[in-house]
């Protein structure tokens, strides 16, 4: 028995690798013969041709929209003014949501509402360029100068005051006093050397009389 052993395992050995050898072999014909995997990662042209289009530049939102968006900002000021509706500061709030809705006519509206109540600086000067923008010059002017009656060295009125004069009613020498009176009020505003500049132009138009348009230097 022990003679033969030796055979034995030799024969077992030899049919047990003959199996693995055709197991191996299919394995690789099946490789070999296997049509190609696609590559799962595309390039960048296949990318391209994927990518969904560019998405087109925002509108501006229309009137209506703006409109739309200004309702929905002051829906709850409106509400808390039901229950507080002499609230001089939740008036100008709700007028100044307006105003930067471009509803001028609404923001004009609860500004006046505010300024009946109690006149404010900041609201009075708000309300005079809500006034330019609907068309009334004159009646801006007067509200700045009403502002300035509370706050007579208020800068912003006083700039807003020397743009009007000047761009809008050409009287240089309104200007120059708005913006002299600037200049004194706050000397080392960011705003200093633009006031210099306009005051240099509105000092060469001196002779010109007031409500004259001229480009020469532009007004």
């Amino acid at each position: 028995m022990s003679d033969q052993d030796p055979k034995f395992w030799s024969n077992a050995q030899t049919y047990g690798m003959a199996v693995i050898c055709m197991i191996l072999g299919i394995a690789a014909g099946y490789l070999l013969h296997a049509p190609a995997v696609a590559n799962p990662t595309p390039s960048i042209g296949e990318v391209s041709a994927l990518a969904s289009p560019a998405a087109p530049a925002p509108q501006m939102p229309s009137a209506a929209d703006m409109k739309r968006m200004a309702d929905k900002q002051v829906a709850p000021l409106l509400a808390n003014l039901e229950k507080h509706p002499n609230d001089a500061d939740l008036l100008a709030k709700i007028a100044r949501a307006y105003m930067a809705a471009q509803q001028f006519q609404n923001a004009q509206q609860y500004y006046e509402k505010s300024i009946a109540v109690k006149p404010k600086v900041d609201a009075l000067n708000e309300l005079a360029y809500v006034y330019v923008k609907i068309g009334d010059l004159d009646r801006g002017i007067a509200t700045l100068n009403q502002a300035l009656a509370i706050d007579p060295k208020n800068p912003q009125v006083l700039f807003n005051l020397g743009y009007f004069e000047w761009k809008g009613k050409a009287d240089p020498k309104a200007a120059i006093a708005a913006w002299q009176a600037f200049l004194k009020a706050d000397p080392n505003s960011p705003k200093k050397a633009q006031v210099e500049q306009m005051l240099a132009q509105a000092k060469k138009h001196l002779s010109i009389p007031a409500g004259t348009k001229t480009e020469k230097p532009a007004m």
